[in-house]
């Protein structure tokens, strides 16, 4: 929602005005995708849907994963891109695992790319309780850039080089309303997918 999804639910609500809209927020991406699956929601808008042969999904938007960091760490003073070594040199503040497991391994994942064994700070359950942990010291963040809208005092957000995370489009494979397929073109005009990353 700090995206380019806030923008593009305006535009279906200019383009498709008879639509009603309902939005369900989750912070859970298995969550998600077994709504989509079990019929609750036609459409979802997730960064790393479950992988099932009932589900399609399309590349929606792409972009770079940030480190916050508490605003005096000296991690938080360069001007350049974090290496992903940098995970290595601070506690993490994750998501739970069994809250969002994709989203968890997505990070250690990068830990173990940068020949660093992680150290968890601290855990929570929303981007506003992840980001105050940062703020109150328990370590670093990493979330989709575009979290830096929301300007939390006491974090500072420093790129992460040669990182990227993406968002898609899930739905069901077997679903064919013509209005759902409307809503996926209006939602791909709403934003360009960037090249350069």
């Amino acid at each position: 929602m700090n995206g380019p999804l806030g923008a593009a639910l305006g535009r279906l609500r200019r383009e498709l005005p008879r639509v009603d809209l309902r939005l369900e927020e989750s912070f859970n991406d298995t969550e998600m995708s077994t709504a989509v699956l079990s019929g609750r929601c036609d459409l979802a808008v997730q960064r790393l849907p479950m992988r099932d042969a009932r589900l399609a999904t399309e590349v929606w938007w792409r972009e770079p994963l940030t480190l916050f960091l508490p605003a005096g760490h000296p991690l938080a003073y360069g001007s350049e891109p974090a290496p992903l070594t940098a995970l290595g040199q601070i506690p993490l503040v994750l998501w739970p695992r069994n809250v969002s497991p994709r989203s968890y391994d997505e990070i250690i994942t990068l830990c173990h790319h940068a020949d660093v064994v992680p150290r968890i700070g601290a855990e929570g359950r929303s981007v506003q309780t992840v980001l105050a942990l940062v703020a109150a010291g328990f370590g670093a963040a990493v979330m989709p850039d575009s979290h830096r809208t929301l300007r939390r005092v006491g974090v500072t957000p420093r790129p992460l080089a040669g990182t990227a995370t993406l968002l898609h489009l899930v739905w069901r494979t077997d679903d064919t309303s013509p209005l759902l397929k409307r809503v996926r073109e209006v939602l791909q005009r709403s934003t360009t997918l960037p090249t350069d990353m």
